[in-house]
């Protein structure tokens, strides 16, 4: 066994889960983190060599990492949400990606003084934004659900487009074809969108088939998705160069918008592995560089940068959104968030190297001026991003609304009492009569089932950032909370405590069932029987913290605290484990 390798390995890996981490607690953008570290291991230090790890594995592995990644991107979209946005999206693809490669071409020849050819190929590889950098993005900025959808969509679409015009253009250079480059480039992409379609609608509904006639079972069903994936991505790339990449967002897509078999585990195991390739592949890719890349770089770089910030995204956006019905606002914010991310690293890496190979020496620019530009419009939108969109009034509103699943009597109370002091609540539940009386009492009320597709597109959650789950159904309550978690996060996700069966001990319930539970672990026969014999939501001032025997001490032993509103009006949930904060006010449920 070679250790080295392993070594190799097992220092990648480490490397990626550092930078994650450290990224997740001092809230900087990952792929800062991950850029640093990978500049550290290998250019600086020589810790970590690439070459030495993988060899010849390294494209290949950079190749099928970022087809996973994309193919993640299009099981977050559906054709739901594509339909909502469509025309300012298809102008963005349309018109925007020609604008920007010309305009990014054209700086690079004057900016940089590079070849034609080589700049032609810069501009086509710098077009992509990607999900990988929009969607972490976006969760900070919080910008309204269009201006947002539209973003996540063009960044999924744009990224396997822009790998496939890199390719053509860098064939055109090969076969000596730049004075052919648009014709070619037209109808090598058509070509290749035709094909991406077919193939990743063949390969979704080849899945979803074996699904439906149950020749799948449930542990298999990761097991076969991702292979599924990279077998779509190979065939489309044996008949048309990196065509692949569309087809897996394709398949990504089609999965999502199927409404015959549930995808969540797919999507779920996906996510994981999308986390672990973005870490490896940042850091593969930034350990492969020399210093002398980026100190041979002109000031020109600099200024091409900017140029690609502050020039060519807002013509691109302007020009893509003319007559589009897209608000003024929403065009200032599109045309101020276009960070690169994996695919522009991973393209640039590939054609650098056989650019050189063919007698291109200016085509040892291409790498580091690319992750140059990574670097810094991530981190411009990033820091930029969040004032703009609160400037702009873009933002939502305040996240401190909750959704509350269920609309039995206790419910409703709780929901009015958060809805008179001031916080949105939106409550759900499938009984119409139930609607009917929350809405009376004056609570965002809709009828309907919490996971159903639907309901879940139409449901308006601006300013909403916590789920609670207060049905007598312990497994609906378990299931939303898991989905809900993925949206606000699982510290703002509460469910009532599974109501006690005979000779059932709670140690005995999985654990996921008893993770954050509401009211003190009051089940939802205790909060029934109470409300019903007349107790109601009380509020009371906290002058300063108080434990929670001081509390029971105060109210009595069968009080239940509920919800802590503090003098900022900052919400939080009461718990078991933590005082009861104060100075504020307390939601309580007195005996």
């Amino acid at each position: 066994m070679d250790h080295g390798i392993v070594n190799g390995i097992v220092t990648l890996v480490a490397l990626g889960a550092v930078a994650q981490w450290v990224a997740w607690r001092w809230r900087i953008p990952s792929i800062l983190v991950l850029l640093t570290l990978g500049f550290l291991a290998g250019p600086v230090t020589g810790l970590f060599r690439p070459e030495e790890v993988l060899g010849d594995l390294t494209f290949p592995f950079v190749s099928l990492a970022a087809a996973v990644v994309l193919f993640e991107g299009g099981l977050s979209a559906s054709l739901d949400e594509i339909r909502g946005v469509a025309k300012p999206v298809r102008r963005l693809i349309i018109i925007g990606i020609p604008v920007t490669w010309s305009a990014l071409s054209a700086a690079a020849f004057y900016l940089l003084n590079l070849k034609i050819e080589v700049a032609l190929l810069l501009g086509a590889i710098l077009v992509v934004t990607g999900p990988t950098v929009i969607g972490p993005l976006l969760r900070h900025a919080r910008p309204k659900a269009r201006v947002a959808s539209i973003l996540k969509l063009e960044g999924i679409l744009n990224d396997p487009i822009g790998a496939i015009l890199a390719v053509l253009v860098f064939q055109g250079i090969k076969a000596e074809e730049v004075d052919r480059a648009f014709s070619v480039v037209s109808l090598g992409i058509f070509k290749a969108a035709v094909l991406s379609v077919a193939v990743g609608l063949l390969a979704a509904f080849l899945f979803v088939k074996l699904r439906e006639r149950d020749l799948l079972p449930e542990f298999l069903h990761n097991a076969v998705v991702l292979p599924a994936a990279l077998a779509a991505y190979a065939v489309a790339n044996q008949i048309q160069a990196e065509s692949g990449l569309l087809a897996v967002t394709v398949m990504g897509v089609a999965l999502a918008s199927q409404k015959r078999v549930s995808i969540e585990q797919s999507v779920e195991f996906t996510e994981h592995a999308r986390v672990l390739l973005i870490s490896a592949l940042f850091i593969l890719l930034t350990a492969r560089m020399e210093l002398s890349d980026f100190t041979g770089l002109s000031s020109g770089a600099l200024l091409f940068v900017a140029f690609a910030i502050l020039i060519a995204r807002p013509l691109s956006v302007w020009l893509s959104t003319i007559r589009s019905g897209l608000p003024l606002k929403d065009r200032i914010l599109v045309s101020a968030v276009a960070p690169r991310g994996v695919v522009a690293a991973a393209v640039s890496s590939v054609f650098a190297l056989e650019l050189v190979e063919s007698g291109y020496e200016e085509a040892t620019a291409i790498m580091p001026v690319t992750f140059l530009v990574i670097a810094v419009t991530v981190l411009v939108y990033g820091l930029g991003a969040s004032p703009l969109v609160r400037r702009l009034g873009l933002g939502q509103d305040s996240v401190q609304g909750i959704l509350i699943l269920g609309a039995d009597r206790f419910a409703r109370l709780l929901g009015q009492a958060l809805t008179q002091k001031g916080f949105r609540t939106i409550v759900v539940d499938s009984d119409r009569a139930k609607v009917e009386s929350a809405r009376a009492m004056g609570i965002e009320a809709e009828r309907g089932s919490i996971l159903h597709r639907p309901l879940l597109r139409r449901l308006d959650l601006d300013g909403v950032g916590r789920f609670l789950a207060l049905t007598p159904n312990d497994e609906l309550n378990t299931l939303a909370a898991r989905h809900f978690a993925k949206m606000f996060g699982e510290s703002n996700v509460y469910q009532l405590e599974p109501s006690p069966e005979p000779g059932r001990s709670p140690e005995e319930y999985p654990t996921e069932l008893l993770s954050n539970t509401f009211a003190l672990g009051a089940s939802h026969d205790t909060l029934a029987s109470l409300t019903k014999s007349g107790a109601a939501i009380t509020t009371i001032a906290i002058e300063e913290s108080l434990s929670l025997e001081e509390f029971h001490e105060r109210l009595g032993v069968d009080a239940i605290p509920l919800v802590e509103i503090d003098e900022n009006g900052n919400m939080s949930f009461a718990r078991e484990d933590q005082p009861i904060r104060g100075p504020g006010e307390l939601l309580c449920l007195p005996p």
